[in-house]
């Protein structure tokens, strides 16, 4: 308890989301000092499933790849998963990570089922992409900064994050991978916001983060890009005023 009131002190107001940043880093670290695959029985295997059936909510906290996923997945997470994680709660948040974990695995083992070919899971992959897919179905028209430096309107983040899943494992295997994000599409869509709000037909925004921290200095480029373009239409609509104002004979009589 005390440790999740502490992450809840660390930026972004997203303590669910810093256990899962800081358990991928804690397994990458393990991992690479003891050269040993000491976290084997909490990642997921389509062979192994029956006999580890945990596996399909752990897999998620035990880092898969180099150094440089790990910190760029969490910090996806952090920006993505944490959005979610502010507008949804917790508990809900939580859910949220434990079905469409299980959606995936259940999905892949399908997959194997049918096709004979086998795949594991491991890290923040599975679930950062299903948590893309949610915050694009509910903000589709947001305007993103793609590497930093291109626009891109959310939904088509979603669709590029479909295709990437897609082609991310043997084929027809990467149609049961889709199991996952297809859920965090039904969860939004007629899940959680169709009962929670049926009346409301335009994008539901996330909760912004806790009062007095929208002042705070932020490396969230959502958030500076927001910023950027809210000054930007501040700064038109004052030269479009001073415009007006030094017409001859616009003045008042």
């Amino acid at each position: 308890m005390a440790s999740m009131e502490r992450c809840a002190r660390l930026p972004g107001d997203c303590p669910v989301t810093w256990v899962v940043v800081a358990a991928n880093a804690l397994t990458f670290v393990v991992t690479f000092v003891s050269r040993a695959p000491v976290w084997t029985p909490l990642v997921f295997h389509t062979a192994t499933l029956t006999a580890a059936p945990w596996s399909l909510f752990t897999y998620p906290l035990v880092a898969a790849g180099g150094i440089l996923w790990v910190l760029l997945g969490g910090y996806m997470l952090w920006l993505f998963g944490g959005s979610l994680e502010r507008g949804w709660g917790t508990r809900d948040y939580v859910v949220f990570l434990v079905l469409v974990s299980a959606a995936t695995g259940l999905g892949l083992w399908m997959g194997a089922m049918v096709t004979g070919i086998g795949a594991a899971l491991a890290g923040l992959a599975s679930p950062l992409a299903a948590a893309v897919v949610a915050w694009s179905v509910i903000n589709p028209r947001e305007r993103l900064l793609l590497y930093f430096a291109l626009p891109i309107e959310a939904r088509w983040l979603g669709v590029g994050t479909l295709v990437l899943v897609f082609f991310s494992y043997d084929f027809p295997l990467g149609v049961f991978a889709l199991a996952g994000p297809a859920f965090a599409w039904w969860y939004v869509r007629r899940g959680r916001y169709a009962m929670l709000r049926p009346a409301r037909t335009y994008p539901v925004r996330a909760r912004p983060l806790r009062e007095g921290a929208g002042a705070r200095l932020t490396l969230n480029p959502l958030a500076l890009y927001r910023r950027w373009r809210l000054k930007r239409q501040f700064m038109r609509l004052m030269r479009g005023t001073d415009a007006r104002n030094d017409v001859p004979g616009s003045g008042p009589h």
